[in-house]
């Protein structure tokens, strides 16, 4: 039996850094940790897979392999919807178990999608997905070294001539399930966690594009909006690093008597929607202190982007707009 990522979470959560899921496949559950919420500028969860493979949820055995940091794969960035009611997530309640640790940087090749079986790493080919095999890897010598550091909002990193020995390769991008569900089951064979021969290569089938599944995003840079869109499967979110927000904006929005954080924004999104008339049904909010992020339709969220790019490219409106949520007593501070 091939593996397959299985998507029936009856319940599904919020993922929470510092916290252990086991990731559901058509072979067993595959224990992973969620080291950070704020991936891909909040769009995305970045996990790490542990080298286990169990039947029962209730199985402590891989404990040690958290602790110790021994992945199956390496890192991973994962789309927070997936973490939903029918995803492939379990959380593990055992208030007992470790907590996952994140590395201090995180490697990758530029433009790296495929997975090598014979380098246990996702690296850069010269097909970007082939559909009826893996392609050519590009040589060592000519791969493009890049890092990001743990932690920074906005991310931050750079390149490198060379990573410490040991290092992971993630991928460059957010990946089709294909790609994940291959570069799994290679690595359980590879590790003797599977008696079944290790697949040959991704089975893409015809009528997949061979196009990229990643999201696509405007990466902040100085000078740039501090708010910004980014597109997957059909889902729109809308983020902000707060870190980003320029030093007149934090200074009127502290005057105020606010923090100017992820729920500040979101709590302010949410007014602006209301003035609007704008359901907030079919939002969902998922901010923290560190990160704005509301997933929706592009709709909402493109008009919400452009209330919010004007309000905090006019101070005195801005400053206007919280007295007077001030005197009908909203509260923009979680």
């Amino acid at each position: 039996m091939a593996l397959k990522l299985v998507f029936d979470s009856p319940k599904g959560s919020r993922p929470k850094a510092g916290q252990l899921y086991l990731m559901k496949t058509t072979l067993g559950y595959i224990p992973v940790g969620v080291v950070s919420t704020e991936a891909f500028f909040g769009a995305a969860v970045m996990i790490h897979p542990y080298r286990a493979l169990i039947s029962d949820i209730k199985d402590t055995t891989w404990y040690p392999l958290v602790e110790k940091n021994e992945l199956l794969i390496p890192p991973l960035q994962i789309i927070k919807s997936d973490f939903r009611k029918g995803g492939d997530f379990y959380p593990v309640k055992d208030k007992n178990s470790p907590h996952p640790v994140p590395f201090d940087r995180y490697f990758n090749y530029r433009s790296s999608f495929p997975w090598s079986p014979e380098e246990q790493a996702f690296v850069p080919s010269s097909e970007s997905l082939p559909t009826d095999k893996l392609g050519t890897f590009i040589p060592k010598q000519e791969r493009h070294i890049e890092y990001t550091l743990h932690d920074t909002n906005p991310p931050q990193g750079g390149t490198a001539d060379e990573a410490p020995d040991g290092a992971y390769f993630m991928p460059a991008g957010l990946l089709q399930d294909l790609h994940i569900e291959f570069a799994l089951e290679d690595a359980l064979s590879h590790h003797g966690l599977i008696d079944t021969p290790r697949p040959t290569h991704p089975d893409f089938s015809d009528n997949q594009e061979q196009e990229q599944d990643t999201m696509t995003a405007e990466t902040p840079q100085e000078g740039q909006p501090l708010f910004h869109l980014a597109e997957l499967d059909g889902m729109t979110t809308l983020f902000a690093a707060p870190d980003a927000m320029p030093e007149e904006v934090v200074s009127t929005i502290v005057k105020a008597g606010h923090n100017p954080n992820g729920y500040f924004l979101e709590n302010l999104a949410q007014q602006l929607l209301l003035e609007s008339n704008i359901s907030t049904d079919g939002i969902e909010f998922d901010s923290e202190a560190g990160m704005f992020s509301l997933i929706g339709t592009a709709a909402t969220l493109q008009l919400l982007k452009k209330q919010l790019t004007d309000l905090f490219s006019d101070t005195p409106q801005l400053q206007q707009k919280l007295k007077q949520a001030q005197a009908a007593g909203t509260d923009f501070d979680d």
